[in-house]
């Protein structure tokens, strides 16, 4: 039996043809039509949702799996390199950059920007927000659950374990998980 991966590059053209098809509607009209198609389940939800972020993302490379119900603010600002893969009800806003062969696991959210709190005259909620962009390099996985914040680099051949607090950069071939994310051992 053939994996979703070998599926993809045996349809490549195919697929390619309709994201070429896809681009000549506008992007408003393909951002709609991604919320519409947030829940669509099956390889063909999957299908769908590809063709949708490779016209409207900053970058998406091959073999990029979006699952169901995936929120995403600001998709114009997200790259994906190759065989990504995120799973259901995940979180992507802001700026963020995910390298090749990284899995997102289910429920895990990404904010590349927070509210600043220093006007003291001015309610939390109502200030500006500061923007720090997201990267995760390559061969990563993000356990169930976990939350990474702004301006966090997250190097090669890492695990988030499940339900971790990602606030501060990770180095490459580590493991890390708690809140805050803290240091496991080495890979």
């Amino acid at each position: 039996m053939s994996n979703p991966r070998d599926k993809f590059y045996k349809y490549k053209k195919v697929i390619n043809f309709i994201v070429k098809i896809n681009s000549l509607l506008p992007k408003s009209f393909n951002n709609l039509l991604l919320i519409l198609f947030r829940g669509c389940p099956s390889i063909v939800g999957v299908g769908i949702r590809y063709v949708l972020v490779k016209n409207l993302a900053k970058k998406c490379g091959d073999n990029v799996a979006i699952l169901e119900h995936v929120f995403f603010d600001s998709i114009h600002l997200i790259e994906f390199g190759d065989n990504v893969s995120v799973n259901p009800y995940c979180y992507i806003a802001g700026e963020i950059k995910f390298g090749n062969n990284v899995a997102v696991a289910n429920h895990s959210s990404f904010h590349s920007f927070n509210h600043s709190y220093s006007d003291i005259n001015i309610p939390i909620k109502n200030q500006p927000t500061v923007n720090g962009p997201i990267e995760v390099d390559e061969d990563v996985w993000i356990g169930s659950g976990c939350r990474i914040l702004s301006g966090v680099k997250i190097g090669s051949r890492v695990v988030v374990a499940a339900g971790a607090v990602v606030s501060k950069s990770i180095p490459p071939n580590t493991i890390v998980g708690g809140v805050p994310a803290k240091f496991i051992k080495n890979i």
